[in-house]
């Protein structure tokens, strides 16, 4: 009985250790397994954060580097459409997409924003000419020929491009042809009803000679010293006839909400689109005949006078 009892107890002792050993020997592989796991989480955490990081500077990077151009933008107006011609160029040293584009009505009392969604992608270098069927058209209702636009495009990441950083590139042209442009597109004629009151404007260069016509057309001042150009009463719109051997002019004039008024002086502001007018006059003894038309501007350019003549554009004389 003594024998057995003293085994029964050393046994007992025995496994009381063991059943330690092994219960350590658990935990610590449950906290093993519990590190581990928080370890790769935590490394997973740390790589998805390093990516985020990485991928968010290339984009800033990308953002930084993105350079788009637009320029030669011009205007046009149709009931409530305006439509927008111009050029896009990527300058910069990553690829591009366009992705909205917005126009603002300075002068309309009604609605003035108005954006059309668009996706257009430049690789560095290309240029894109946004002519004819590419041109870009919004709706602004209010909105008339004679208005002032302003319009830009935004990329998809975010950069914002004005369309008159156009007049950067003028002013280059300007000082090989003069401080003065002239927008094409606006050329316009009015006939003149009674009281000197002008007819609703006639895009066109089909030009009726036997009546009483005044041209219009939007100048700009692109002067490098950005001074104001005064044109005087000597300024006008003239056209030759080469097959007659002849000669046509209407002088400047003042126009003031649709009626000629008595003309002092038009000033073109630096950078602004200003409408200016000339005549009334006709040309009747030249019906039947293509016309080459100039303008000749004279006046006052700060404290100096200034002269410039532009060959623009060629209209026929319908009789």
């Amino acid at each position: 009985m003594t024998r057995r009892s003293w085994c029964k107890r050393l046994w007992k002792g025995r496994s009381k250790g063991i059943s330690t050993v092994l219960g350590t020997v658990f935990l610590t592989l449950v906290v093993f397994a519990i590190s581990t796991n928080v370890f790769i989480w935590t490394l997973s955490r740390n790589a998805d954060y390093t990516q985020a990081v990485k991928e968010e500077t290339q984009r800033g990077f990308d953002r930084d580097n993105e350079h788009l151009i637009a320029y030669g933008g011009n205007y046009s107006v149709s009931g409530n459409e305006v439509t927008v011609r111009a050029t896009l160029k990527n300058a910069g040293s990553v690829a591009a997409r366009v992705i909205n584009f917005w126009v603002f009505n300075v002068e309309s009392a009604n609605q003035k924003y108005a954006n059309q969604s668009v996706d257009l992608s430049l690789n560095p270098g290309d240029v894109l000419y946004l002519r004819g069927s590419a041109s870009l058209t919004v709706t602004l209702p209010g909105s008339n020929a004679s208005h002032e636009f302003i319009a830009w495009f935004v990329t998809a990441r975010g950069n914002t491009v004005p369309l008159d950083d156009s007049d950067v590139l003028m002013a280059e042209i300007a000082q090989g042809i003069g401080s003065i442009s002239m927008d094409f597109p606006t050329f316009r004629y009015y006939e003149v009803q009674g009281g000197n009151q002008l007819g609703p404007a006639q895009f066109s260069f089909n030009v009726p000679a036997k009546k009483d016509i005044v041209f219009g057309l939007y100048l700009k001042n692109l002067d490098p010293r950005k001074e104001d150009i005064a044109l005087s009463e000597y300024s006008c719109f003239w056209l030759s006839v080469p097959p007659k051997n002849a000669m046509a002019y209407w002088m400047i004039a003042k126009v003031v909400e649709g009626t000629i008024v008595p003309f002092d002086t038009q000033v073109l502001e630096y950078g602004v689109p200003t409408l200016v007018y000339f005549g009334a006059s006709d040309a009747a003894q030249l019906a039947g005949n293509p016309a080459a038309c100039n303008i000749l501007l004279y006046g006052t350019i700060g404290a100096e006078d200034y002269g410039q003549n532009i060959p623009f554009i060629s209209v026929f004389l319908s009789g």
